[in-house]
Formats: structure tokens, C-alpha cells, sequence
């Protein structure tokens, strides 16, 4: 069983959640009290988990509502690691820190990092357009040793997804096809014909490291990877979040306050959309806390034109549930 702590839930459970002390044991997937990745294949390394302690014992009611927001959230399906990071590395017009090897006098062997646009291939392997003259280059022409961090799309903080691949970047014999692909993601990059800029693979990867939020870290293979799909709804994110956010915030805290079960929340924004649901950024109405919550579909949607309908069927689901809660 994967364990997922999202950022600041505790201070979403009620207006005293930030002063919560639950018991101590690794399948306690709200407070952040501790947690531990038990897949060895996620996390090799055996990292320690969190602790959080000195924190004050609350009510009854509010330790009720915390076990009940924790058995709904780590209920809900979700993409596997592999293709929640190959949907993320698909991002169109992206953009993420290289980090190089330093050939520079009196910086020699020291990490660079460079800010650089970047799309992928088939197989996830990120392309790059560079010119000869950008300090990263010539770095690379040395020395190919590098990773690359890339960040979920309008990421924010901690408790926004963000993955390393480390590998070796060299430049492409025959670039045409991978050049194609490059301005389909970049459009507006014309400088990708200019004499002196060269494209440029991460070609192996040899580690992918993930963080998908607090207490959400540890590692897929590359091959995993490599053979993970991008989530259907990719493309369907910008105009289903745009809407959702601009004409339909109430709906979003029903779901969170009914489905989920929060305290009343100020403030809802779809933040992550794939085949099983969404993310949610939550403000918390007594205490102004911030966090990310997790609102399934009823059955997996694979095309676009079906979120529609999927997110009708919460709406209704959830004034089922409050007719009920009315009628008692």
C-alpha cells in the first residue's frame, strides 16, 4: 500500500487540527506524525520518515474527523509514481533546472545549474535545443553527467510534485525527427533553427528520484519509467481547471466538505486533473492553513469529453448526501 501525506491537511481536519498529536505509526497518513515508505522499490535507500513532536491532543470529534479524512484519502486511487512522473515530464512548453558538471576555471567539478526548455520523447527521455555558446553546453560537450529537475505545472511549493532525472545529455547525430518534436512542445521557438543551436538527449537516464508532496518521496526504476503512459487527460487539465476554477470554486469546496469530509474550507483550486480525479488546493476557513486533498471520480474517465459528466455525478452524489444529512 502506498502512504500519501498531503501538505497542511491536519490544519484542514478543523480549527484546532494544527495542534493535533495522533498516535505514532507509519500508516498515519494525515498528521505527519511519522511515515515510512515500505516498498523497498520506491524507496531503496530506506529513507527515515517525519516526526512531528511537543504537539497538543485534541477533542474527540476533531480525531473522528482526521480518521475519516485519512481512510478517504488513501482509499483513492491514483496514478502509479511512474505515470504520475511520465505525465509530468509530458508537459507541454516546459521548462526545469539542468544541473551540469562545472568545466569553468576556479568552478571546475562544481554543479551548474541552468534554467532550460526541454520536451520528451516516446520514451520519456527529455530533448533540448542549446546553443554552442551557453555555458551549460560546453559543459555537457565535456562532461555529459547531469539531471534534470522537473516540476509539476503550476507548482508552488512543497506540496507540489517535482522529479529528478540523472543521466548523460549528449547531442544527437541525426536531430531532425527529435527537433520536430521539440518545437511541437515549444512552438514559439524559432531560435531552434539557428545555425549554431544543436539538439541535445538525456540518453541514459539512469535514476528518476520523485517528491510528490510531503511524505511522498522515493524512486522508480528507469525502465518503469520509460514504459509508464501519460494520464489520457494530460491535455484536458488547462480548460477543465480554468473552468472549474473561474465559474465553479463552490462546487469544489461541496466536494471537499461533503466527499471528503473537511471543516469548511475559504478557498478551492483544482490543481491536478488525471483518469481517477483530482487534486485540490485547500485554504481552511477558520485557520487560513493551506494544503492538497484528493477528490476521486466515481469510475475512471479516459477521454475529455467525459470529465464532464464525471464531475456531474460528484455534484449529484454530494446533494444525495446532503438531502439525507437534511432529512435526519
Amino acid at each position: 500500500m502506498r502512504l500519501v501525506l498531503l501538505s497542511g491537511v491536519s490544519a484542514l481536519l478543523s480549527p484546532l487540527a494544527a495542534r493535533v498529536r495522533v498516535a505514532r505509526y507509519s500508516s498515519d497518513a494525515v498528521t505527519g506524525t511519522k511515515f515510512e515508505e515500505e516498498d523497498s522499490t520506491k524507496n531503496p535507500e530506506r529513507r527515515p520518515g517525519h516526526q512531528v513532536k511537543g504537539m497538543e491532543a485534541v477533542d474527540e470529534e476533531t480525531m473522528k474527523r482526521q480518521a475519516a479524512i485519512r481512510a478517504h484519502q488513501e482509499q483513492c486511487p491514483r496514478l502509479s509514481w511512474a505515470e504520475e512522473i511520465r505525465t509530468m515530464t509530458a508537459q507541454k512548453a516546459g521548462f526545469a533546472v539542468l544541473s551540469t558538471v562545472a568545466q569553468k576555471e576556479g568552478i571546475e567539478g562544481f554543479p551548474s545549474g541552468s534554467v532550460v526548455g526541454f520536451a520528451v520523447d516516446d520514451a520519456g527521455r527529455p530533448i533540448f535545443s542549446f546553443s554552442g555558446m551557453s555555458s551549460h553546453t560546453k559543459n555537457l560537450d565535456k562532461d555529459p553527467r547531469c539531471s534534470l529537475t522537473v516540476t509539476e505545472k503550476n507548482f508552488q511549493g512543497a506540496a507540489d510534485a517535482r522529479v529528478v532525472l540523472a543521466g548523460e545529455v549528449k547531442r544527437v547525430a541525426d536531430d531532425v525527427a527529435v527537433r520536430e518534436i521539440y518545437k511541437e512542445s515549444h512552438p514559439g521557438a524559432y531560435w531552434v533553427d539557428f545555425g549554431d543551436f544543436h539538439m541535445y538527449r538525456m540518453d541514459p537516464i539512469l535514476d528518476v528520484s520523485f517528491v510528490g508532496g510531503f511524505a511522498r518521496a522515493g524512486t522508480v526504476t528507469p525502465d518503469d519509467y520509460a514504459n509508464a503512459r501519460v494520464d489520457p487527460l494530460v491535455e484536458a487539465f488547462d480548460p477543465v481547471a480554468t473552468h472549474m476554477n473561474d465559474d465553479h470554486e463552490d462546487a469544489l469546496k461541496t466536494y471537499l466538505e461533503v466527499l471528503v469530509g473537511t471543516a469548511p474550507v475559504a478557498r478551492a483550486q483544482m490543481k491536478r486533473l488525471d483518469r481517477f480525479g483530482f487534486d485540490v488546493r485547500v485554504t481552511d476557513q477558520a485557520s487560513g492553513a493551506t494544503g492538497v486533498l484528493r477528490v476521486p471520480f466515481e469510475e475512471p474517465v479516459t477521454e475529455r469529453k467525459q470529465v464532464k459528466d464525471a464531475i456531474v455525478a460528484l455534484s449529484k452524489k454530494a446533494k444525495a448526501i446532503q438531502d439525507q444529512e437534511e432529512d435526519k
